[in-house]
């Protein structure tokens, strides 16, 4: 998959979600689309919740929507200070009228409620600010990842494999698959067994990234990254082993039921 052809900005500001700012951006370039960093034009560079620094390459004043296919929002306390700037809540509103993939994650939609963007669109968020986004209009749902049209929005952290899926996906890349047609395609342990597999890849490139690079913020992100995916991978495991030795678990009740 190369997607070099498309060209994205993720937005930043001080108190940025670390991995739902750095994990997309990765993932974007890694299967080549042009990422710039913007900001807010209060500085050069932001800082994360977790004191991790993020240079921007431009300010959202200066930003031309021709030619770019996509803006990110990551959440954590940034989407509050983002929506309190006029040029970044045009450049969102701008983008989706435009029919450009516009992503949010977590506290994001904070932005895509101040653009006005919201009425009669399905999304999700993190919980705690779905009063929110059900008053700017939209009709909010608890899933990992909502896709309305060229609208892409997500919960938490623990989301952002799918999240980041549906924007490569969005752009005309990774292909990923419907939850109905998993249910219909494969058993839970069929679709647990591939889902460990994926979180073992992810380790391993994470924990390798670590040991090749010299920049110490990116030596700090690919640990960080390479520790989510080593807990997603346990509970995986925990959830295979635990239906494995009873397979009518409730918890699995409902997939049985759709098969």
């Amino acid at each position: 998959m190369n997607l070099s052809a498309k060209r994205a900005i993720i937005l930043a500001e001080n108190s940025y979600e670390d991995l739902e700012l750095w994990y997309p951006l990765l993932r974007l370039r890694g299967a080549g689309v042009d990422v710039r960093v913007v900001g807010t034009g209060t500085g050069d560079s932001y800082l994360s919740k977790h004191g991790y620094s993020v240079k921007v390459d431009a300010s959202a004043v200066e930003m031309e929507l021709d030619g770019i296919d996509a803006i990110v929002i990551p959440g954590g306390y940034a989407p509050d200070r983002l929506r309190r700037y006029p040029e970044v809540v045009r450049l969102v509103r701008d983008a989706a009228q435009a029919g450009k993939v516009v992503a949010a994650i977590c506290h994001g939609p904070w932005v895509l409620a101040s653009a006005g963007i919201l009425k009669g669109r399905k999304v999700t968020s993190f919980f705690s600010i779905k009063d929110d986004l059900v008053n700017a209009g939209a009709h909010w749902v608890d899933e990992a990842v909502v896709r309305d049209g060229n609208l892409i929005t997500s919960r938490t952290p623990d989301d952002l494999p799918v999240f980041a899926d549906a924007v490569l996906q969005a752009l005309g890349g990774v292909e990923t698959g419907d939850l109905d047609e998993v249910a219909e395609d494969a058993s839970a342990l069929d679709a647990l067994r591939m889902a460990i597999a994926a979180e073992e890849t992810a380790f391993r490139f994470y924990n390798a990234a670590v040991q090749k690079t010299n920049d110490p913020e990116a030596k700090n992100v690919f640990h960080q990254l390479a520790k989510e995916e080593e807990h997603h991978r346990a509970l995986l495991r925990d959830e295979y082993e635990r239906l494995t030795a009873d397979p009518e678990w409730d918890r699995y009740r409902l997939w049985r039921e759709v098969l």
